[in-house]
Parts: C-alpha cells; sequence; structure tokens
C-alpha cells in the first residue's frame, strides 16, 4: 500500500524463507520513504533488517504489485 501511496513501480513477494523480496523504481525520495516503512514493517512483524541487494534487470510493473 505504501508503495502504490509513493507510485513507485516495481513488485513485492514472500519468499519460502519467510523473508519478503521487494524490488522498486522510483525517485530517490520516495525509494528512501518506503525503506523507513520498510524498516518498521506492519503491525505484529518483526523486521530483522533491510538491505539494498543487486538492481533487478527487468521492467518494473505499475502500479506496485504482488508476486507469488
Amino acid at each position: 500500500m505504501t508503495a502504490r501511496r509513493l507510485q513507485l513501480s516495481g513488485w513485492v513477494r514472500n519468499r519460502p524463507d519467510g523473508s519478503v523480496e521487494v524490488a522498486a523504481s522510483g525517485s530517490e525520495d520516495r525509494l528512501a520513504e518506503l525503506r523507513k516503512t520498510l524498516g518498521r514493517g506492519p503491525d505484529g512483524a518483526e523486521v530483522a533488517g533491510v538491505a539494498d541487494l543487486d538492481e533487478v534487470s527487468e521492467d518494473m510493473e505499475y502500479p506496485f504489485a504482488m508476486r507469488k
């Protein structure tokens, strides 16, 4: 919901190990706000950390969507 509110392109998916993977594209200030929100997580979640990984070499979809 935050990524859509920020008008970011990209996707989010749950990984088999219980972690969550996010690929997002947008302005640096909006991506920084998304990182901040990801660091807090939703109510009831435990966030161990947020890490920036390698760039995704694919076109990002708009609006932001869930993937399996």
